[in-house]
């Protein structure tokens, strides 16, 4: 059996398409965990409602305290021999559980993964890829999640074996880090599987403009994203076949953004600021291969209150994301 664990906050509008689609999936041997995560819209009865329709729907309602808190309290009941998590702001094909089964099953892989699709509403990003069944080693199923260009939902196009989460109670989403959690348990359960199988056929569909901006977080809150990366780029760097730019390139956007936010703040923390100027000094100018956030980096250094500037008369755009 497959134990599917959904997210699930504010999604009244995209959550009957969703949990469809797993109702209808062609493996039918399915434990579909819905946690209502403190929704203040109709997503719980929704919930309720799949649940009285099909026993195969499970729900629990909870106090939001963040998605990994979410996932957390699925995994706490799950019986299934496998474990898939979804978004329920996204979309999966018909055959995506059957399909990821049978691999691993003709495998033996811990984990299956299979190619997504970034979708919006008027558009899809679907690559034209050549069908393909490939074995990963742990690094470079690692290397293949840092060089992903999203920020979220690293764990939701893949089927894990339960067992890389029953046999250690520490394998979990960590609640007290609120960005790029699910990027850090991601690699965790690379870091421990003993084969990876990935599939080039898209079963997952993404839709990113859905997602909610996390725009409710704190900046202490934010700051947990920091800690995040560093965590995975110290998993990374264990590892002779990796290369973490692109991460060391995230912690520093990531820190940038933090500062100006800070800098931003009425109160202007003194000792927030200080501490997030002192992070971007972290890495070598060098090591960031992007020139404009090189050139962010080196002015931050040099003068916060004049990148304040810069920033605040770009309508403080997000740095997060330079290009």
């Amino acid at each position: 059996m497959i134990s599917i664990i959904v997210s699930i906050y504010n999604a009244e509008n995209y959550l009957s398409k969703c949990l469809n689609d797993l109702r209808y999936q062609t493996y039918h041997k399915l434990e579909i965990i819905l946690v209502n995560n403190g929704s203040t819209d109709a997503s719980g009865e929704i919930c309720e409602r799949f649940s009285r329709a099909d026993p195969r729907f499970k729900v629990i309602h909870k106090s939001n305290y963040g998605i990994s808190a979410a996932y957390n309290a699925g995994l706490l009941i799950a019986s299934g021999k496998y474990v898939s998590f979804v978004n329920a702001l996204d979309r999966v094909d018909g055959m995506m559980f059957e399909s990821l089964l049978s691999l691993s099953l003709k495998t033996g892989a811990d984990m299956v993964i299979c190619s997504y699709i970034e979708e919006t509403l008027h558009h899809s990003s679907k690559p034209l890829k050549p069908y393909r069944i490939q074995e990963w080693s742990s690094s470079q199923a690692i290397q293949q999640e840092i060089n992903r260009e999203t920020m979220q939902g690293f764990m939701n196009n893949k089927l894990f074996m339960m067992d890389l989460f029953k046999e250690s109670i520490t394998l979990r989403f960590n609640p007290s880090i609120y960005f790029f959690e699910d990027l850090l348990l991601c690699i965790e359960c690379m870091l421990k599987s003993k084969k990876i199988i990935y599939t080039s056929t898209s079963y997952y569909h993404s839709f990113k403009n859905r997602y909610p901006l996390k725009t409710s977080l704190s900046l202490m809150e934010w700051k947990t994203g920091l800690t995040a990366l560093l965590t995975v780029i110290a998993l990374g760097e264990s590892l002779e076949e990796s290369n973490v730019t692109i991460l060391k390139e995230r912690y520093t956007a990531l820190n940038l953004e933090l500062l100006m936010q800070a800098y931003d703040q009425a109160t202007r923390d003194q000792g927030i600021i200080n501490e997030l100027k002192h992070n971007l000094y972290r890495y070598k100018l060098t090591e960031l291969k992007n020139k404009k956030l090189r050139m962010a980096c080196l002015t931050a250094r040099n003068n916060v209150r004049f990148s304040y500037y810069i920033w605040k008369r770009s309508n403080k755009k997000s740095l997060i994301s330079i290009k």
